[in-house]
């Protein structure tokens, strides 16, 4: 069964991360060809800075995935429902404090951008996109805690997957019909909250005895301060670069920098949507005290992930600069090809990519204390680095900056999950780094050093992609065959039994 509920919440996620890819790249597109690459990154900018007010959710979600890992294994209903309640309650809490926020970021945001867009555009804006989060604490948090924990994430990326298509939709239709930005973007937003009706009758059905005004059980998420830890670092490190363009750049220079991220971010969601899936099973591993499994579950996710990075990062490298010129043929009111920051995206990705099994693991275990130091680390150097480099090397110096605080965790974390969790060699991991980078290498070659692509318009992107798709993969996929046939086999022959029994 548990096997089942990953290949459900794997293709369930990568359902959703294409849609949301091909989605990401038709709006930002019609929303520079129609309103300017300034409200293009306007629309960005916000949702970075709500990300940061999002530190009041307070580690909460993540302690509390953590915390029911136990209660679900052993059908604890009691122990479900008290640390359930606890979480609405510090939702509701957390909430609270959020639109105290949202209003004070509405009323102060104008005066940062105030030159470029709307004063008044940029206050609607921030109330509309606002809205989302204020949903979640008061409403579905403990819905997706629950779902989360129980290997059932699937449920959530369907309905995710089907709003998000209708609430695209939706602006497709207004955006033709010529409203502004403004109705636009808060027409689609209310529909997204939506899932609260489908989020609730799924829960009353599948789980009856789920009630969250049972007492409390705020000791069960005690954990949660130090989750909060990483959830500030993680802000730092992923959303500082929206940030400082916002201030020091302007944001033209936040839509070039979102165009380039929209590619690799769809690329990293691809990539993260195996981790995903495995995380709460890790989890209920863990809880079981299974280590010989667990050792063996994480051997095969980490060897089919790196591929899969590999093939993923070979393929956009090739691809990025004559997908971002068809992208963006006609807007002049920014430079948006530039080799360089394509080429420091591409590493900075596999840098951050790397690291996700292991950070993955990190979280199942619930280990937020004893890693929380090196979480603050890591947004430190990111921040120093950042902050210091985009004075002088612009949107490529926020990279760099990315690049020496990923070098730093990633390095760490394959190092503690080896040593402190999975109790084996570290060189276990660095060899399948090696091997598919490799790989990576031999199958990128022809591309660097002889094959000159001349690629022009959107059909001939696709057909260069179709071909340097199979390409890669045979590469990796002989490759990794060649050099680990046991490993291969026992995954593959780990497959076919899923689809045989469909266990």
């Amino acid at each position: 069964m548990r096997t089942k509920k990953i290949i459900l919440n794997l293709f369930s996620n990568v359902m959703l991360q294409i849609v949301s890819a091909v989605i990401n790249f038709i709006l930002p597109r019609l929303f520079m060809t129609t309103y300017g690459s300034a409200t293009n990154g306007l629309v960005t900018s916000i949702k970075q800075f709500l990300s940061y007010l999002k530190i009041v959710e307070a580690g909460v979600g993540s302690a509390s995935i953590a915390a029911l890992y136990k209660p679900l294994a052993v059908n604890d209903k009691e122990q479900i429902n008290g640390i359930l309640s606890a979480t609405h309650y510090f939702y509701r809490r957390s909430g609270t404090i959020f639109v105290v926020l949202v209003a004070l970021l509405a009323i102060f945001y104008p005066l940062i951008v105030g030159k470029e867009v709307s004063p008044l555009t940029a206050f609607y804006m921030v109330l509309i996109l606002g809205v989302s989060g204020v949903w979640e604490y008061f409403l579905i948090g403990k819905y997706l805690v629950l779902l989360t924990a129980d290997q059932k994430s699937y449920i959530i990326f369907r309905i995710q997957t089907c709003l998000l298509i209708a609430s695209t939709i939706l602006s497709l239709f207004l955006l033709t019909l010529g409203f502004s930005i403004v109705i636009v973007v808060g027409s689609s937003s209310m529909l997204l909250l939506l899932d609260i009706l489908f989020l609730k009758v799924y829960v009353q059905k599948k789980y009856p005895y789920f009630n969250s005004n049972v007492k409390p059980n705020t000791s069960a998420i005690k954990k949660k301060w130090d989750a909060l830890i990483h959830q500030i670092a993680s802000l730092v490190v992923f959303n500082t670069p929206f940030i400082l363009i916002t201030i020091f750049l302007g944001l033209a220079e936040v839509s070039v920098f979102t165009v380039y991220n929209m590619v690799f971010n769809a690329v990293t969601l691809f990539i993260s949507a195996f981790s995903s899936a495995m995380l709460a099973a890790f989890g209920d591993i863990l809880v079981k005290e299974d280590r010989d499994t667990l050792q063996k579950h994480f051997h095969h996710f980490e060897y089919v992930f790196f591929a899969v990075v590999a093939f993923g990062y070979t393929c956009t490298a090739i691809l990025i600069l004559p997908f971002i010129t068809i992208y963006t043929a006609g807007i002049e009111d920014a430079n948006y090809i530039r080799p360089w920051l394509g080429a420091l995206f591409v590493v900075v990705g596999i840098a951050n990519a790397i690291r996700i099994p292991a950070n993955t693991l990190v979280n199942s275990a619930g280990h937020f204390k004893e890693t929380k130091i090196r979480a603050i680390i890591e947004a430190v150097i990111n921040f120093s680095f950042s902050f210091v480099l985009v004075q002088f090397l612009g949107v490529e110096g926020i990279l760099i900056g990315a690049l020496c605080s990923y070098a730093y965790r990633t390095c760490d974390l394959i190092l503690y999950t080896s040593k402190e969790i999975l109790k084996i060699s570290v060189y276990i991991t660095v060899k399948k780094i090696l091997l598919n980078s490799i790989l990576a290498f031999i199958a990128a070659s022809p591309f660097l050093f002889f094959i000159e692509l001349h690629i022009a318009t959107v059909i001939t992107w696709f057909v260069a992609a179709v071909c340097i798709s199979v390409w890669t993969m045979t590469v990796i996929f002989v490759g990794n065959f060649i050099f680990q046939p046991t490993t291969m086999r026992d995954i593959l022959r780990h497959l076919k039994r899923v689809v045989i029994s469909n266990d």
